[in-house]
């Protein structure tokens, strides 16, 4: 079974129109072969593309998702995955996300990095080499389906889940912390959500964006100088908890901050 461009621009055309009119549809795992990664990325680029050409937004960055094995095992997934970050996506700590925005919303804390030059190898010397800084950083998680994430290809067809970014307030050069020992830990109120430590993350969250940078290139859309790039959640992701001041920590990086708005 070979999936068409044609049934490839279809489902992108409802992934599009569901996050811009925040509805959920089905699940296209039906439609896919099993785990036809390839299409299933096909979808999430045409996703994008359509965002591009009729919103006029941006490509601002990537994100890798499923780097953490509590997450994996949680999904029944065993690999990473990537989505593409639009500059209508990115928000400031301190924000207010208005939860009329969303279907689900759901938060996660991880290592943001910030590209000074271009990857155009994937060894990690290249890779750290073109690191600019290192930030806390939310990512803020929904999907166009009604249920848990699906199956790997539901998620990657999705943009891998992401729907937005919220960066932290301090930006560190990338060696200054050792990230493998950090501690995350994402407070809603007085109330803990989650937390972990970096090497949760591919046992250092570096290890997610040379993963990252040896796709791009592989699919040749390598990273660029002043791509913000995720690495993937330290701990679980969460259910957002709604209409209080949201907080996760970062030992040695600082914080970010953001609150889900239910009256927005």
């Amino acid at each position: 079974m070979s999936v068409t461009q044609d049934t490839i621009n279809r489902i992108a055309r409802e992934l599009f129109e569901a996050k811009r009119d925040v509805y959920t549809v089905p699940y296209v795992s039906p439609r896919l072969p099993e785990r036809d990664l390839d299409a299933a990325y096909a979808i999430s680029a045409e996703f994008a593309a359509l965002r591009e050409r009729e919103l006029g937004v941006k490509r601002v960055g990537r994100k890798v998702g499923l780097t953490n094995p509590l997450v994996q095992q949680r999904v029944g997934i065993d690999e990473p995955d990537y989505g593409i970050i639009h500059d209508d996506m990115v928000h400031a700590s301190g924000t207010h996300l208005p939860l009329s925005r969303y279907n689900h919303l759901l938060i996660e804390a991880e290592v943001a990095f910030v590209l000074k030059s271009d990857i155009l190898e994937a060894s990690r010397e290249a890779v750290e080499a073109a690191i600019d800084y290192v930030t806390p950083a939310f990512e803020v998680v929904d999907f166009r389906y009604d249920g848990s994430v699906g199956q790997i290809v539901d998620t990657i067809a999705d943009n891998a889940g992401c729907s937005g970014i919220v960066l932290g307030e301090e930006q560190h050069p990338y060696g200054e912390v050792d990230l493998t020992k950090v501690e995350m830990v994402i407070t809603g109120g007085d109330t803990e959500i989650t937390r972990g430590v970096g090497s949760n993350v591919l046992e250092d969250p570096v290890n997610a964006v040379i993963w990252l940078a040896e796709t791009a290139i592989r699919t040749g859309e390598p990273l660029r100088a002043g791509e913000v790039l995720l690495s993937g959640s330290i701990g679980y992701i969460e259910p957002w908890p709604a209409d209080v001041e949201c907080v996760a920590t970062i030992t040695g990086l600082g914080r970010v901050v953001a609150t889900a708005d239910s009256k927005g």
